[in-house]
């Protein structure tokens, strides 16, 4: 039976001029391209080279058939491709849908709504972003399905299917005594006077609240800098240090006190939200997804504020 790649071998060698320019383009040697061709026109049942001084050129039944494969090559990878960006049905296909999140949406919900798998009804592949990616990946079909961090301002010229999950506003948190300090001075130079834990320079979550800072006229000076939610909390307990932290992420810990506002400086926030190709909606997958991730969120937000 004639394959893909003896078609596209006999293409590259009507492209090229030949044999030995043919074996250069494929990376293959001049002998295994002679072999393909000619297990190919012993399949087709007539000649598909003639000589051509000390060259070889195609027939004109070899060039009608050059074309032909070319013509299904195409198909097939546009087939393909397009397979590969929609993902369609789930329910009893072998490929899991592939996930992916950033830390913080990985621990507060994803993980919590994968912990009985069985309720999904479909097998499902993690994959760790960072909090604006997981949209570019489903949009160049790495990914199936990411939480994101929705985006005000994106250019939405490549459609794809986005469910807000949870509107997840920064808590401010620090050591007790520090931070009932800051709050009564209710004044952005306090927080500037503040040591801070940031997130790692040039992150996601350092732009974000880098213009936060410079909306309020905050200076934050850091004393310690880690893209871990929890680490830092950890670190401003020790530090003596106050941070911004995602109500998603927070730890329980009695020396740490919360503040969601402060007066007038209001605390930063996010929307994350379930984003896949525009055809998930008609899936059995995506609204089952977004129904266990919303659950697993609430549950686990619960936990975090009962200190």
């Amino acid at each position: 039976m004639a394959t893909l790649q003896q078609f596209r071998t006999l293409r590259s060698v009507q492209v090229h001029g030949g044999i030995h320019a043919a074996a250069k383009e494929l990376h293959l040697s001049p002998s295994a391209v002679s072999q393909q061709i000619k297990a190919l026109a012993s399949e087709c049942g007539f000649s598909l080279l003639e000589p051509d001084g000390r060259g070889v050129r195609l027939t004109d039944s070899g060039s009608e058939l050059a074309q032909i494969g070319s013509q299904i090559s195409e198909l097939w990878e546009r087939s393909v491709s397009r397979r590969q960006r929609d993902p369609g049905p789930v329910r009893g296909a072998r490929r899991p849908v592939r996930l992916g999140a950033f830390p913080s949406a990985m621990a507060s919900s994803v993980l919590p709504a994968l912990d009985q798998p069985e309720r999904l009804g479909f097998g499902v592949e993690l994959f760790e972003t960072t909090p604006y990616e997981g949209r570019d990946l489903v949009e160049e079909g790495t990914l199936d399905a990411a939480l994101s961090i929705q985006e005000v301002t994106r250019d939405d010229s490549v459609p794809c299917q986005v469910a807000p999950l949870w509107h997840d506003p920064f808590v401010l948190v620090g050591p007790r005594g520090l931070l009932s300090s800051v709050l009564r001075s209710d004044s952005p130079r306090a927080l500037s006077a503040t040591p801070w834990v940031l997130p790692r320079v040039g992150s996601d979550c350092d732009r974000l609240l880098s213009n936060h800072f410079a909306r309020h006229g905050i200076r934050a000076h850091a004393v310690g800098r880690t893209d871990d939610w929890l680490l830092a909390q950890r670190m401003a307990t020790v530090l003596r240090a106050v941070a911004y932290v995602p109500s998603s992420a927070l730890l329980q810990d009695s020396e740490l006190s919360r503040a969601v506002d402060m007066g007038s400086v209001n605390a930063p926030a996010r929307t994350v939200a379930l984003v896949a190709p525009p055809a998930a909606a008609a899936t059995t997958w995506f609204p089952v997804l977004q129904r266990h991730l919303k659950r697993a969120h609430t549950r686990t937000t619960g936990m975090a504020y009962s200190t």
